[in-house]
This record gives C-alpha cells, structure tokens and sequence, in this order.
C-alpha cells in the first residue's frame, strides 16, 4: 500500500473539505448624539413645525433597503465560524431561521454552535428536538455519509436534510458527558458507533460515558476496542490500563499507561497512574469524565477547539509530508480484497506532527479493520513540513492518500 498527500495528485475524497478563497466585505456605520447649538450669525432660522410637516408632505418616499437573501446571512455565519466567533455565528443563524423554512442542517449547526460557545443547556435541548430526532434516524443512502463540506451554507437554507446522522448521535453524546447526563450519553454513543464502527474515537466515547454511567463491562470492552482501532489515541491506552489494573492485571495497565504517556508526554494522567499502579495496595484511579484532551479536543464536534475540518484556513503555504512510515501488506491479507483507498484528514501540529486523524466512512467489507488499525499505528512516525502562517508555523488540516493494493 501507498500514501500520497492529495496536494500532490488531483483525485480527491467526497467528504474532504474544500478549499476555496473567501473574500470579505466589511463596512462600518457610526451612531451618536450630538448637543444643540445655536443658530451661527447670519443663518436661516429653523423651520417651524408646520412648516416641516408640508414640506415632508410632498416629498417623494425613499425606497426601503432591500432585505438581505438567506444565502448572504449563511455566508455572515460561516464567516464568523472561520474566525471562531461562535456566539456571534450562533446569533446571526438564529436570525437565520426565522427567513427560511425549517432545516436539520441549520438545527444542527446553530445546536454545535452554541455548544461551541457555552451555551450548553440551549445546545442539547434543540439536538433533542423533534427535527433533529428524525435526522438522527436518517436512513438515505451512504452518498450521505460525509463530512460536512467547507462551504455547506447552501445546505442551511434549502429546507432539507443534507447531512449525516452521525453529527446528532456523536453530540449529543458529547453533551451528555459534558452535562453528566451519562446513562443519555451512552445511548447516544452507541448510536454513533453503529454509523463508524472502525473508529476508534467513537469506541473511546463509548468507553467514558459507560463507565461513568456504571456499565463497566461494556465499558472496558470498548477501550480495548479504541485502542486497537486507533492506537494514536493515548486516552484510550489510558482507559485500557484503568480496566486492566480494575481487573488486577497490574503489569498490563502498566504497559498501557507507558504507552500513553509515549503518544503524548504531556497527558499527566497515565503519568500519575503508572506511578500510583506499582505503590502495592492502592486501589485504581477514578474513570475520567474527559473524552479527548490536549490538542484532540479539537476532534470534538461540540468544543471551541479549533481549527474544525469543516472550517477554511488561510495560510502562506500548506503542510507538506516528509516521511511516510507504511506496513507492507501482511501476505494474508493479498487476493482477499478489493483496490481500495482511504482519504484521511490529518491534523497537523505547529512541529510537522499527526496530532490527530479523521477516518471517512467506508463500508467496513472494504477495507479490514486490522489493516486500518496498523496503518494508523505508524501515523506518530510521520512527519510534515507545518504550514505557515504569518511567518510562523500553523495548525492545519491535511488530505492523506492511502492507496490498499490487496
């Protein structure tokens, strides 16, 4: 199998974000008030009242100005998201609903929105209601099954449906684990799981919000199911060593809490934990209530952690790849499969590092889950030319190629 950054080749995936220019248009208007003076010597007296009144009379009425079309206010909000203006985004979209019909995609951005800027009890009370319920059951075709675009305002303004069901189930997980509404949140990651069941991020969810809601079974089920998935995320090695050290298996948590703290030597947690694992006696930490830290907060749909997938970046010169570290395709896998490529989006820290990862949806027949999970495992030894911004490294999204000749 290969790996070729998209910036290099001109095929590109259906969910990757487009990059496009954005040109705005600013304008500034002053208000105020000023005191009354006298009349300067040799000025026409004020006109008295009457006098205003005929005068206004035959004046010719001034048209109004002309009301301002759905799409310019959708483009006043997504131009505010770029900025990270959340609240300000979040009030120009609720302006928004009241000139267009109602639309899931508008729900739900206004829902995100508003979770972004603080504004969590609105949030998670309008991704509960009715219109977004329905989208949560959403069945259309796997077409569907994308990334919102960078340019989705269209879809805010059509009265329909466009997106993908997933967004619903995976925030309001998130707000229920943010609200300790833990036994909702489960549910809700359940639901995110069965639309991306290779992800791990979706198993790591799982795995914090059915531990807190006391499903401990289930819950360590699924933190060995995120670490295997995606062995990037330290916080699911950090989960897996919690239950394994719950369970007695001492030396086991060990091996997981090391393994965090190599992804990522500034995650305290695993740090305390390996210590507080060899004292004999000490009971096991607590489960945490976080499900990503650091940097990878920004692979949450509902933090103002940024820069989002779907938001455009301008930058001087885009994240190039340097060093590509590629498994060879283990022989009994070969002849099994069809040709398949995987388009990852890969965040890419101000050092040239994989900070994060976003796998697209495929169906799980196409590419083996396992050979997934082994190319995710090299992404730490990849590196990139960051992007630059102003004269200064970037954090950046970028488009990964990675070609399975099976």
């Amino acid at each position: 199998m290969t790996a070729v950054p998209t910036r290099n080749r001109g095929r590109r995936a259906a969910w990757a974000f487009a990059l496009a220019g954005l040109a705005l248009a600013a304008g500034a208007v002053a208000l105020g008030t000023a005191a009354t003076a006298p009349p300067a010597a040799g000025a026409k007296p004020a006109a008295t009242p009457k006098a205003t009144a005929r005068r206004d009379a035959t004046r010719k009425p001034t048209a109004a100005a002309p009301a301002r079309k759905p799409l310019h206010e959708a483009g006043d909000a997504r131009a505010l998201e770029e900025l990270g203006a959340y609240g300000q985004a979040a009030a120009t979209l609720r302006a928004l609903r009241a000139i267009v019909p109602p639309d899931a995609d508008l729900e739900l951005t206004l829902a995100l929105d508003e979770a972004r800027s603080g504004a969590t009890d609105s949030a998670a009370a309008r991704l509960a209601s009715p219109l977004l319920s329905a989208a949560l059951v959403d069945s259309l075709p796997p077409s569907r099954r994308h990334v919102y675009l960078w340019q989705r305002d269209g879809l805010w303004v059509n009265g329909k449906f466009d997106g993908w069901s997933w967004y619903v189930a995976r925030a309001r997980a998130e707000l229920g684990a943010r609200q300790g509404r833990w036994s909702e949140a489960r549910d809700a990651a359940r639901l995110a799981i069965a639309a991306r069941p290779e992800s791990g991020k979706e198993w790591l969810v799982l795995a914090v919000c059915a531990g807190r809601a006391g499903d401990l079974e289930e819950a360590a089920h699924a933190a060995e199911r995120a670490a295997w998935l995606d062995p990037t995320l330290p916080e699911a090695r950090y989960l897996a060593g919690l239950y394994a050290w719950r369970g007695g298996r001492r030396l086991e948590a060990q091996d997981d809490f090391r393994a965090a703290v190599a992804l990522d030597s500034s995650y305290r947690a695993p740090a305390i934990a390996l210590v507080r694992s060899r004292l004999p006696g000490t009971p096991p930490d607590s489960l945490p209530a976080e499900l990503l830290t650091g940097v990878r907060a920004v692979g949450l749909l509902t933090s103002p952690a940024r820069p989002k997938m779907e938001e455009f970046v301008q930058t001087d010169t885009q994240a190039s790849i340097l060093k590509q570290e590629i498994l060879p395709l283990p022989d009994s896998l070969r002849g099994r499969y069809p040709k398949s490529t995987v388009y990852l989006g890969i965040l890419v820290d101000e050092r040239g590092r994989v900070a994060l990862h976003e796998l697209p949806w495929f169906p799980p027949e196409r590419v083996p889950a396992d050979l997934i999970a082994a190319t995710l495992a090299r992404l730490p030894e990849w590196r990139f030319q960051a992007a630059m911004k102003d004269g200064r490294p970037h954090r950046v999204w970028a488009t990964a190629e990675v070609a399975y000749h099976l």
